[in-house]
């Protein structure tokens, strides 16, 4: 890959070696011929270090990585006075996602959750309601444009809810506006969508700029997290143990890492249409035996292979940046 400017010149004040990088760049080359999606790759020793990527500057759909950077940007909001943690939040009939929720589980008997947990749930377990509800009260994509421009971290887009551009890539039309949402209408709407409709939405949102990632853009939001440079130091400290209680995709960064590595990370995962699965990707921060870290992120996005292949490739990938770094 013919390396960027941008990304060179963070290479050049990360201080990038000649030595192990390529090395560790040849792998990734190699583990990515093993799949018939994309591999994008990078990682960085932190809090300072060499800085290797594999499509680094390319775009990949974030799906629940998203989750990262708006809690991030939740908590900031915290720092500034606006939110507390253990305010309660209500979530509205239009927040609630069923399926992977503990909070859709216990609505409406419950309407309201304390910030805090509900940060807890939406990072470690992944919750859909959650992310709904902070994407709303925080301000939606023009907040979190700003917040990202705050913390000079380019290469990571979040410009609808995640909801919505799972409706988008799915090919479901004439949806109504948010505030008329419901779980069980926007259920339907998908069901009645037809398999060829949802396919070709599928490829279109590929090529889609909205709500992605690259990888170095992705590392560089992990270092400006891990070394204290978005959020005050005790909710530095909550979210990285947050991240570290992850219960998503353990066959992923952590899959064939030593036993007991302690891995800080969010995953995402789209669903499969017709053999194709949109994006599977895990980031992160390893905790390596040297007590050192390791910012990581792995996207695969556009690959027909399954589950257990494509996690498969995220964790080779993780185990080749782990065996360079440690």
């Amino acid at each position: 890959m013919k390396p960027t400017r941008r990304s060179c010149l963070f290479a050049f004040g990360a201080g990038l070696a000649t030595a192990a990088a390529p090395d560790l760049l040849s792998e990734w080359r190699r583990i990515a011929q093993s799949t018939d999606g994309t591999l994008g790759a990078a990682a960085m020793p932190l809090p300072s270090g060499r800085l290797v990527s594999l499509h680094g500057d390319q775009r990949f759909p974030l799906l629940s990585v998203c989750k990262l950077p708006l809690a991030m940007h939740v908590l900031a909001m915290v720092d500034e006075g606006r939110f507390a943690l253990d305010q309660p939040i209500e979530v509205l009939p239009r927040d609630v996602w069923s399926g992977v929720s503990p909070i859709a589980e216990r609505w409406p008997a419950e309407r309201r959750f304390p910030l805090i947990e509900m940060i807890e749930l939406m990072v470690a377990r992944s919750d859909n309601t959650a992310i709904e509800t902070f994407f709303r009260i925080g301000g939606g994509a023009p907040a979190m444009a700003a917040r990202l421009r705050q913390w000079h971290v380019e290469g990571i887009r979040l410009d609808r809810g995640e909801r919505q551009a799972g409706l988008d890539r799915n090919g479901v039309e004439h949806y109504p506006p948010p505030s008329e949402w419901t779980d069980a209408s926007l259920k339907a709407l998908l069901d009645k969508t037809p398999l060829p409709v949802r396919y070709q939405a599928t490829l279109r949102s590929l090529r889609d700029p909205r709500d992605t990632g690259a990888p170095v853009g992705t590392v560089q939001l992990l270092a400006r997290l891990f070394r204290g440079e978005a959020l005050r130091p005790a909710t530095t400290a909550r979210l990285i143990d947050i991240l570290k209680s992850t219960t998503t995709g353990p066959a992923r960064i952590k899959g064939l890492l030593p036993p007991g590595t302690v891995v800080a990370h969010k995953t995402g995962s789209s669903g499969t249409v017709e053999g194709l699965t949109a994006a599977t990707n895990d980031v992160g921060v390893i905790f390596l035996p040297t007590g050192r870290q390791l910012a990581i992120a792995v996207y695969l996005k556009a690959s027909t292979r399954p589950d257990a292949d494509r996690d498969r490739i995220i964790a080779r990938a993780a185990r080749a940046a782990y065996d360079w770094a440690a």
